[in-house]
């Protein structure tokens, strides 16, 4: 009984990424199609994956217009619009904010770094802010600490010093760390 179920799992572990991936695509896709669907309909000229396409070209103009000087200035003007909407405004920002922790062109979760605690005890995690700010005493820098296996953590400030680098790429990290210790990362 052991056995068959061992076989079971290892069938689980085996389908679970593969189904969740095509899970999230074909959600991916269905949501971004039927953004311009109604209006393509309307217009007599949708045909399935349309609204994807028009979707995807349509994030892609934005992308190329706000590199746009006078676009740029527009985006700006009307964010700030937004911005001191009151609840509107919160929200935007907490999204705004996230989404950009995870860009490419700031730090977010870019410096993998492990603190030393007492009783010679390390935590893997990410150098999140090093600037002098208001919630940042002089000489701490923020860690976040990502939990194993959720989509949750802990930031903490620790001493500047007690922080060393670590040399691995961020996707490998956070692959590491979402298992508990359970994978291993590419050297």
């Amino acid at each position: 009984m052991r056995r068959v179920f061992a076989i079971f799992l290892k069938g689980i572990f085996i389908l679970a990424p593969i189904v969740l991936t095509f899970y999230i695509i074909y959600n991916v896709y269905f949501f971004t199609d039927g953004l311009f669907k109604g209006l393509l309909e309307k217009a007599g000229f949708y045909y399935p994956g349309l609204g994807a396409v028009v979707t995807l070209a349509t994030i892609f103009l934005v992308g190329l217009l706000a590199s746009n000087w006078i676009t740029n200035s527009i985006i700006r003007y009307t964010e700030k619009a937004i911005i001191v909407t009151p609840l509107i405004g919160k929200i935007y920002s907490i999204i705004k904010d996230t989404i950009h922790s995870f860009s490419n062109n700031r730090k977010g979760f870019t410096r993998l770094v492990l603190v030393s605690m007492p009783n010679d005890i390390k935590l893997l995690g990410f150098l999140t802010n090093d600037d002098d700010q208001v919630f940042i005493p002089k000489g701490y820098v923020a860690v976040y600490l990502m939990q194993s296996m959720q989509v949750a953590g802990n930031l903490i400030l620790v001493p500047e010093h007690t922080v060393e680098p670590v040399e691995a790429s961020p996707e490998d990290a956070l692959k590491f760390i979402a298992s508990a210790g359970m994978l291993k990362g590419s050297r």
